[in-house]
């Protein structure tokens, strides 16, 4: 009769534990088993595993086809390299190998471990999402920073260009009262001169005027007395 060693499901829905069993291959996945040879449950982390070492050996070297999972389970006890080695049960120092958490011993679900995991990648991304802002958070005030510094320089450079150009408005504006205070200052001047100069001809031309007078008068006396000869 051809065996096989696998596992037998034994555990309620999402709380899966498993039987090692010897079974016929001709028999369905549920039917009846020849001998169970352990326990397995994989919701412990690590997982818990009892196993009837001998038997499992007698079993091999009978022939029986373990499954892959079986296979496993049989190098982490270490039947499988002793079945490998050739040795049998009377090699054993002990029959019955027990691997994982004692019963009883807490947090050995698999499920709590799971959520352990998941909180503390939770809690990596929270740290990471934190460490993010932050220096996004510095980088948007140093980038701010240098905007205000950018701003306030150039509205100091504003001001004194305005400064500059009150200055040279105001050099503008004295230099233009200078220049109307000297052309005034050439016209009265001028004026004056001009003033001078009509007082000065003055007695000149009346003088020249009864000069001539004179000399008419003169003229026509001569010629007068011409006439009465």
């Amino acid at each position: 009769m051809a065996t096989s060693i696998r596992l037998q499901r034994t555990g309620r829905k999402k709380q899966a534990s498993f039987r090692i069993v010897v079974t016929d291959v001709d028999e369905q996945r549920d039917g009846p088993s020849i001998e169970t040879l352990g326990t397995y449950n994989p919701r412990t982390k690590p997982s818990i595993v009892r196993l009837d070492a001998a038997a499992s050996l007698n079993w091999l070297h009978e022939g029986a086809q373990p499954t892959h999972t079986v296979i496993s389970i049989f190098r982490k006890t270490g039947v499988w390299q002793k079945f490998q080695a050739g040795e049998t049960a009377d090699s054993l120092a002990e029959r019955v190998v027990t691997l994982g958490p004692q019963p009883g011993e807490q947090k050995t679900s698999r499920r709590a471990a799971v959520a352990a995991e998941a909180q503390k990648l939770r809690a990596v991304e929270v740290a990471a999402a934190k460490q993010a802002a932050e220096a996004e958070a510095k980088q948007a005030a140093r980038e701010a920073e240098k905007q205000a510094e950018q701003e306030a320089k150039a509205a100091a450079e504003a001001e004194e260009a305005v400064e500059e150009a009150v200055d040279e408005a105001g050099e503008t504006a004295e230099a233009s009262a200078e220049t109307a205070a000297e052309a005034a200052e050439a016209v009265d001047e001028a004026a004056a001169e001009a003033e001078e100069s009509v007082e000065e001809a003055a007695p000149e031309a009346v003088e020249e005027e009864a000069e001539e007078i004179a000399a008419v008068a003169e003229e026509a006396s001569d010629e007068e007395a011409e006439k009465q000869d």
